[in-house]
C-alpha cells in the first residue's frame, strides 16, 4: 500500500534552512499508469513535485492556485475517469543554502498509509477549509473517515460544474538593454540584438510592446508551459549570438514579473518595482517559486547573496542546464550582510562604496593607516566561514547606527566579523584619506616600492587641514586650506585635499577641479597616478562608468605594476552590467594576486553582477580543490620520499620538513589563497627537492671517483706486501669498499632507496679506507723495509761476489810481482805462509764491511726509483690478469 512515509524519507535533510514557507501539500496516489492530465495540470497551476516513487507522489504550491487545478482534475475525471487518490494538506517548504529543497509535515500526517483506488477522489484537511472556500465556485462537505489516513475530520471537495477553474499564473517577461538609449555605442549594439528577439517573437507567434526611448521589449506569457518554452529559446538565443562571431550581441536584463493586477501597457517597466540598473545581465529573473518550477530545466541562483531572509517572492536567476556538464556545476556560498546591500537606489559613498551613510560619516576615515595585512589574515580563513561571519556582523551591525556599529566591531574584536569588516573597508583604501598622508610622505616614484621610504610629516597648516578633514570640522579644514594654500601655491597638497573638502560639501565639480589641478602639479608617476584615481573614481560613483574606466586605463599606464585600476575597470563593467566581459580581466588579476579571489567574495560593490560571478569563480574554485587533492597527497608522498632519501642527520630533511609542514597546514584551509600556495609552493618544493638530489648525486658520484683514487692507492701500496696471508683482515676491509663503490656505480640514484644507501655507503667507504690508510702505514713499514733488505742484500752479494774476485786475483799478483821485494811489513806479513790465513780473513772481512756500505749507499740512492718500477710492473700485470673493478 502507498506510504507518503517513503515518500519523505527520500526528500534530502536541510541542516539550515535559508527559506521557510507555508503551502499546500498534495499527495497524490493513483493504479497503474497515471494519466498524463494530473502532472500537466498541477504544473501549469505553480505546484512543484517534491517527491515522486511508483504509485505515488507529494506536491506542493504555495497559492490557492492548488484548490482550482485540483477542482479541474475533479471536473475532468468526470468524463474521463481515473484511479487517482489526491490529499491536500498543510504543508511546509524548506529550501538550504544550495537551495537543495524539502518539506516538512506535521507528525500527525507522515505516517500515513491508504488503499490504491478506484475511482478520482479528494480528502481535504479541515484547517484548509477557509482558504477552499475563498476561491469561487469551490466548497467541501464532511468526507468521513478513511483507513489508514490521519485521525481528523477530512473534507470533501464539492466543485461547480459550470466553471472551468482556469488558472490566474500570468506572467509579463521584460527584456531592457544594458546602458543608456543616448549613447550610439548602446542604440547600435541593442538594434542588431532585438532585431533577433523580435524575429524570435515572431516566430512564436507572440504579441510584445517596444519602448523605443527605453529600449525595452515585454511581452505576455499565458501559461507555465509557455513561460519554460520562451525562457528556453532566449537563452539559446543569448548563447548562440555569444558563441557567432558574426552576430552582434549586446547584454540585457531580463525579469519575468508575474501579472497580477499590473496592465499590458507601455510603462509596465516602470511599474514593476525592479531596479533593473543592479540586475545581472543575461539572466532571467524569476520568483523562487517560479525557479523551483522551472529547476527541472534551469540551474537557478539567488539574484543577490546576501544573509537577510528569503522568501519564495525573492528574486533568482536562471541558467540552461548543459546536459554533459551538470556534474560540473556550483557557486560560491558567501552572502553578503543586508547591512552592507540592502539600501536600493542611494548614493555610493566615494570613500567605501556602500550606499547607508554619506562620504563626511564613512568609517574608513576613523582607520589610521592601510591594513594590507587584512587580506594576508583573509587567507588563513576558511572560505566555507564567510557567510557565517557576514552573519554575525548583520546581526551586530544596526542599520539605523551603521557607522558606529561597525567601528565598534571593527576596533573591539579580533574575529572573523571583525576581520571581514576591516576588509570591505580596505578595498577602495586608495581612495581614502589614510593613503593620501602615505602619498604625500612619499619619496618612491613607483607605486609598488613607493612607500617603502617615508619622509617625516612636513609644511605648516596642510596637516593641521587634514586632521580637521578627518574628523568632519570642514570651516576649521577651509581656512587652514586656505593658509596653506597661499604659503604653497605650486603644490600639489592643498589642492589634492581641497579635492576632498569640497567632495564631503557635495560639489564634484569642484572636487574633480582640484584634483586635475594636482595631477598637474605632481611630480612624480605615484602622485600623478593617485590624483587621476581620485579623479576615476569620482566618475565611478557618479555613474560615468565608461570615463571612469578610460581614466583608470591611464592611471595604469602611469603605474604599470599597481594592480588596483585595473581591478576598478573591472568593477566598472560589473556596474555596467558587463559582468562577462569583467571576468576575463577578473581572472587575469586572480592569477596574477591570488587575494583578488578573496576581494571579489566581499567586495559589496559588485552586487549587479555577484550571482554570474560566483558561479565563474565556483569553476576556478572547483579546479584548485581538484589540484589541491592530488597536492595534498603529493605532499605526504614528497614526505614520505625526504624520510627515505635522507637520515634525520642530514642537513636538508629538517629544511624540508619545515617546509612540508607549511603546505601541509596550507591544504588544511579551505581557502583559494592558500590553495594557489598549496599549488606553488609544493611546486617550488618539487623543484629544490629535484635540484637537492641532483647536487647530492653529482656530490656521491664525485666522491665515489675520489674514493676510487684512494682505494687504487691502497691496492698499489699493498700489491707488493711480501705476505698476502697476514692480510686477511685488510684484504675484507678493501673488498667491502670495492664492492660498495661498484654497487653505487651500477644503480639508479634517483631511486629513493638507492640514494639513501648511496649517502650511507659513502660514508661507510670514507671511514673504511681511512680504517685502510692507518694499516698500510705498518704495511708499507714492513714492505718497504723488506725491499730495501732484499735491495740490500743482492747489492752485498754481488759486491761481494765482485770484491772476492778482485782479492782472488789481486792477492797472488801481488805476492808474484813483489817476490824480489823485501824489507815491506805488509809484504813480509802476507809472504808469511803462517800470517797468510789471517791476513785472508781480514781482508775478508773489511771487503764485506767495505761492500755493505756501498750496497747500503747505493739501496738507499736507488730505492724510490727500483720501487716505482715495480710498482708500476706489478700494475700492469694486475691490469692484464683481471678487469677494472672500480
Amino acid at each position: 500500500m502507498p506510504n507518503i512515509a517513503k515518500l519523505l524519507d527520500t526528500l534530502p535533510a536541510i541542516s539550515q534552512s535559508r527559506l521557510v514557507a507555508s503551502g499546500f501539500g498534495i499527495w497524490v496516489v493513483w493504479k497503474g499508469d497515471l494519466h498524463g492530465a494530473v502532472d500537466n495540470t498541477l504544473q501549469e497551476y505553480g505546484a512543484l513535485c517534491v517527491a515522486k516513487e511508483a504509485e505515488q507522489a507529494l506536491w506542493y504550491c504555495n497559492t490557492t492556485e492548488v484548490f482550482r487545478a485540483i477542482a479541474r482534475l475533479q471536473v475532468w475525471a468526470r468524463v474521463n475517469p481515473m484511479p487517482v487518490f489526491c490529499q491536500l494538506v498543510p504543508l511546509t517548504f524548506l529550501a538550504g543554502y544550495d537551495l537543495e529543497h524539502s518539506v516538512s509535515l506535521s507528525v500527525e500526517l507522515d505516517r500515513q498509509i491508504v488503499a490504491s483506488p478506484m475511482e478520482f477522489e479528494v480528502v481535504i484537511h479541515p484547517k484548509l477549509k477557509a482558504q477552499v472556500q475563498s476561491v469561487p465556485g469551490l466548497s467541501t462537505e464532511p468526507a468521513g473517515r478513511t483507513d489508514g489516513l490521519a485521525n481528523v475530520e477530512w473534507l470533501r471537495l464539492v466543485a461547480d460544474q459550470g466553471l472551468d477553474y482556469e488558472s490566474t499564473l500570468r506572467w509579463y517577461f521584460i527584456i531592457k538593454p544594458l546602458g543608456r538609449m543616448s549613447d550610439k555605442e548602446s542604440i547600435l549594439g541593442w538594434r542588431d540584438f532585438s532585431t533577433d528577439v523580435i524575429e524570435l517573437l515572431q516566430r512564436l507567434g507572440l504579441k510584445y510592446i517596444s519602448d523605443i526611448k527605453e529600449g525595452a521589449l515585454f511581452l505576455p506569457l499565458d501559461s507555465f508551459r509557455l513561460l519554460k518554452s520562451f525562457t528556453t529559446e532566449m537563452m539559446n538565443l543569448i548563447r548562440h549570438d555569444k558563441e557567432t562571431p558574426d552576430k552582434k550581441y549586446w547584454p540585457v536584463v531580463m525579469a519575468a514579473v508575474p501579472q497580477g493586477d499590473l496592465h499590458f501597457t507601455a510603462d509596465l517597466p516602470r511599474k514593476v518595482g525592479l531596479d533593473w540598473n543592479r540586475l545581472t545581465p543575461d539572466y532571467p529573473h524569476v520568483r523562487f517559486m517560479d525557479g523551483f518550477l522551472l529547476s527541472p530545466w534551469f540551474r537557478m541562483n539567488e539574484a543577490r547573496y546576501s544573509a537577510g531572509p528569503v522568501t519564495l517572492d525573492s528574486w533568482c536567476t536562471l541558467s540552461l542546464k548543459d546536459g554533459d556538464k551538470g556534474g560540473a556545476y556550483g557557486t560560491m556560498q558567501v552572502a553578503l550582510p543586508n547591512a552592507l546591500v540592502a539600501v536600493d537606489g542611494g548614493r555610493e559613498c566615494f570613500y567605501c562604496g556602500l550606499k547607508n551613510h554619506k562620504p563626511s560619516q564613512c568609517p574608513s576615515k576613523r582607520i589610521a593607516t592601510p591594513q594590507p595585512q587584512v587580506w594576508r589574515l583573509l587567507a588563513k580563513a576558511d572560505i566555507a566561514q564567510f557567510s557565517d561571519g557576514f552573519a554575525g556582523l548583520d546581526k551586530d551591525v544596526s542599520t539605523e547606527d551603521f557607522v558606529a556599529s561597525i567601528l565598534k566591531v571593527m576596533e573591539s574584536r579580533n574575529d572573523l566579523e571583525s576581520l571581514l569588516a576591516r576588509a570591505v573597508f580596505e578595498i577602495d583604501v586608495p581612495v581614502q584619506l589614510r593613503t593620501l598622508k602615505l602619498v604625500w610622505r612619499s619619496r618612491g616614484k613607483e607605486w609598488a616600492d613607493g612607500f617603502k621610504q617615508l619622509a617625516p610629516q612636513e609644511g605648516d597648516y596642510i596637516w593641521d587641514a587634514m586632521e580637521s578633514l578627518e574628523k568632519g570640522d570642514l570651516d576649521a579644514a577651509e581656512g587652514l586650506l586656505k593658509e596653506a594654500q597661499a604659503k604653497y601655491p605650486r603644490s600639489y597638497q592643498p589642492q589634492s585635499l581641497w579635492g576632498y573638502w569640497y567632495l564631503e560639501k557635495g560639489d564634484v565639480n569642484q572636487a574633480m577641479f582640484h584634483w586635475q589641478e594636482a595631477e598637474r602639479m605632481s611630480y612624480t608617476p605615484l602622485q600623478q597616478g593617485c590624483m587621476a584615481f581620485l579623479q576615476a573614481r569620482l566618475m565611478e560613483v557618479e555613474g560615468d562608468y565608461k570615463d571612469a574606466i578610460n581614466t583608470y586605463k591611464r592611471v595604469n599606464s602611469l603605474s604599470p605594476t599597481w594592480l588596483q585600476p585595473v581591478y576598478r575597470q573591472a568593477v566598472c563593467m560589473v556596474k555596467m552590467g558587463f559582468t562577462g566581459q569583467a571576468m576575463d580581466t577578473l581572472f587575469d588579476l586572480v592569477a596574477r594576486d591570488p587575494n583578488i579571489f578573496n576581494r571579489i567574495l566581499v567586495d559589496p560593490e559588485l552586487d549587479r553582477g555577484r550571482v554570474q560571478l560566483l558561479s565563474a569563480m565556483w569553476e576556478k574554485w572547483n579546479e584548485a580543490e581538484l589540484s589541491v587533492e592530488s597536492t595534498r597527497k603529493k605532499v605526504e608522498a614528497l614526505t614520505d620520499d625526504i624520510s627515505k632519501r635522507f637520515d634525520e642527520t642530514h642537513p636538508y630533511f629538517e629544511t624540508a620538513n619545515e617546509e612540508l609542514d607549511r603546505l601541509r597546514n596550507f591544504s588544511r584551509t579551505n581557502n583559494y589563497v592558500a590553495y594557489h600556495q598549496l599549488l606553488k609552493g609544493a611546486e617550488k618544493f618539487q623543484f629544490a627537492l629535484d635540484d637537492e638530489i641532483r647536487r647530492e648525486v653529482k656530490r656521491i658520484n664525485a666522491n665515489i671517483e675520489y674514493l676510487s683514487d684512494r682505494v687504487r692507492d691502497i691496492q698499489r701500496e699493498a700489491a707488493w706486501f711480501p705476505f698476502p696471508k697476514l692480510l686477511l683482515e685488510f684484504n675484507k676491509e678493501f673488498n667491502y669498499c670495492v664492492d660498495k663503490i661498484n654497487w653505487i656505480r651500477t644503480q639508479r640514484l634517483q631511486d629513493a632507496d638507492n640514494f639513501r644507501k648511496s649517502l650511507r655507503f659513502v660514508e661507510e667507504i670514507e671511514e673504511h679506507i681511512d680504517s685502510l690508510q692507518k694499516r698500510l702505514v705498518t704495511l708499507r713499514i714492513i714492505r718497504d723495509s723488506t725491499l730495501f733488505v732484499l735491495m740490500l742484500g743482492r747489492n752485498f752479494i754481488w759486491l761481494e761476489l765482485i770484491g772476492l774476485g778482485l782479492l782472488l786475483v789481486a792477492v797472488p799478483s801481488l805476492i808474484y810481482f813483489t817476490q824480489n821485494v823485501q824489507g815491506n811489513m805488509i809484504l813480509d806479513a802476507i809472504k808469511d805462509p803462517s800470517q797468510r790465513w789471517e791476513i785472508s780473513k781480514g781482508l775478508v772481512i773489511i771487503l764485506s764491511i767495505l761492500c755493505v756500505s756501498v750496497a747500503a749507499v747505493k739501496s738507499a740512492l736507488t730505492f724510490d726509483r727500483r720501487k716505482r718500477e715495480l710498482f708500476d710492473q706489478i700494475d700492469r700485470e694486475i691490469r692484464k690478469a683481471a678487469p677494472k673493478r672500480y
